[in-house]
Formats: structure tokens, C-alpha cells, sequence
């Protein structure tokens, strides 16, 4: 499991403990203002500096890979690196001090540590049902011409990427110039195609007027491996020459956020 749907919302499972640890900083401080300091403000400096530093520190990491300053201000690939966040809610700790919050400052240390460990027990309560390091389900795709293949015949005992996506799925669409590009710049992954629901005249047509050069594509028509593994489109699964799961990420994939996905799993001469 990688994700927890709401409706048509999807939240990464690895998201999960830092929002509930900010909710709870929150409304600690909120409870607490009446008879303390308010620390709301510095708790925001904080937040924003940490988010600006973890996204900054992501950037200028794999400033390589983006195109412009657009590419570098889209968020969407959920490229944040938090070593940069510490640094970055250090600094707001200090620009709260200079905005005349110093009494404040405290408090906000107490809550602040009252949120990360509400953070930690939430991130030990969801270790259960996070994918990571869990075996593959035992699923059977179809190739485009309908040949079976079972996932483990699929990955072939390689560095596998998996991506569930479909054709309709505007983000997936975003995505795939980005896995097309890395089948060349990461000869040592498989990748690997997952259609979810779709047929094969469906996939075929799409392909051919993208201009699209897919390694593997296969057909999941009952979404079986997105009931087991995934939780929301697109969601891109990482899996060891085991045939484990060591890695997941839910939501569009960037040059830059790839990279990062896939680096540490990597021989040293492509990382």
C-alpha cells in the first residue's frame, strides 16, 4: 500500500506522519495561546522556511536536470529534500525572532517537539502498511497482444520501475516523455508499464499519437496490481532483483524527482 484514498483524493502514506504532526503542533498552540505565548506565528515561519529550504536544497541538488526556472518552481513532482528543511526552519526561528516573537520562541520549541513526536508514532502505526520492502503480489498482466506474463516473469530478476498509469490520467500523460527519456539514461532499470483498466486498442492508439517508445508495456485489466500495491495514478514502484518493493512514489515524475527516486538503488557509474 502507497497511498490512503479519500474519495478522489489519494495521500501518500509517506505524507501522512508529517501532517499529522503539524495538525497536532497546531492545535496544541491554539489550545495553549490563552495562558502562553503565541507561537502560531513562529510555527508558521518555521513551516514555510522548512518547506522553501527542503524544495531549494532539492533544486540546486539535481539543478542539472531542469529545463528553467519554471520547471524548478513546480512542485508537483514532490521534489523536496529535507536535509534543506532543517536549515530552512532554523532560519525562520530566526526571522520570527527578528519580527518581534522572541518571547514566543520557547513555547514553540516545546510544541515543535510535541508535533515530531506525534509524527514519529504516526510514521511506526502506518510502517505496517507501507509497500516498501514487501514482496510483489502475485498478479498476471497481459502483454498487448495478450499473452499473459506473470509480474515475476515481468521483472525478470532486474532493478525494475513499475509505473500504473492509464491514458486518461492527465499527470500520467505529463510523465511518460520524462520515463521515456530515462529507459536511455538508466540502462540498468528495467521499465516496466502497467496499464490500469484499459484495453489494448485504447493503449495502442495512445502511444502511436504521442510518437511514444514504451520498453514494456502490459496490460493489468482488472487494476489488480493497483488494488495491491497502488493507491492513486500515476504511482511508480521500485522493485529489487528479489522481486521486492524498496521504493514508491505517488503522483507525477519530473528529470529531477526520477533521479532521486531511482539514485540510491543505482550501480555507482550511473548515479
Amino acid at each position: 500500500m502507497t497511498a490512503l484514498n479519500l474519495g478522489p483524493l489519494a495521500l501518500p502514506l509517506a505524507l501522512l506522519p508529517w501532517l499529522a504532526g503539524v495538525i497536532a503542533a497546531w492545535a496544541l498552540a491554539a489550545w495553549r495561546r490563552r495562558a502562553r505565548p503565541d507561537a502560531e506565528p513562529v510555527l508558521s515561519w518555521m513551516l514555510f522556511s522548512g518547506l522553501i529550504g527542503a524544495r531549494l536544497a532539492f533544486v540546486l541538488r539535481y539543478l542539472d536536470q531542469y529545463s528553467g526556472p519554471l520547471a524548478m518552481l513546480d512542485i508537483r513532482d514532490g521534489g523536496f529534500w529535507w536535509p534543506g528543511a532543517a536549515l530552512g526552519a532554523l532560519l525562520g526561528l530566526a526571522l520570527a525572532r527578528w519580527r518581534g516573537h522572541g518571547k514566543a520562541l520557547p513555547e514553540a520549541g516545546r510544541i515543535a517537539v510535541a508535533g515530531a513526536v506525534v509524527t514519529l508514532l504516526v510514521t511506526l502505526a502506518l510502517k505496517p502498511l507501507r509497500a516498501g520492502d514487501a514482496p510483489l503480489p502475485d498478479v498476471t498482466l497481459y502483454a498487448l497482444g495478450g499473452t499473459p506474463v506473470t509480474l515475476a516473469e515481468a521483472t525478470g530478476g532486474r532493478l525494475t520501475l513499475i509505473n500504473l498509469w492509464a491514458s486518461w490520467c492527465p499527470p500520467c500523460r505529463r510523465e511518460m516523455p520524462v520515463l521515456e527519456q530515462g529507459q536511455r539514461d538508466y540502462p540498468a532499470v528495467r521499465f516496466l508499464y502497467a496499464n490500469q483498466g484499459e484495453g489494448a486498442d485504447t493503449v495502442r492508439r495512445y502511444l502511436s499519437a504521442e510518437g511514444l517508445r514504451l520498453e514494456r508495456v502490459l496490460l493489468d485489466p482488472h487494476r489488480d496490481l493497483g488494488r495491491d500495491l497502488g493507491g492513486g495514478l500515476p504511482t511508480t514502484l521500485l522493485v529489487d532483483p528479489r522481486g521486492r518493493v524498496v521504493n514508491s512514489h505517488l503522483g507525477p515524475l519530473s528529470a529531477a524527482s526520477l533521479r532521486h527516486f531511482l539514485s540510491s538503488h543505482l550501480p555507482s557509474d550511473q548515479e
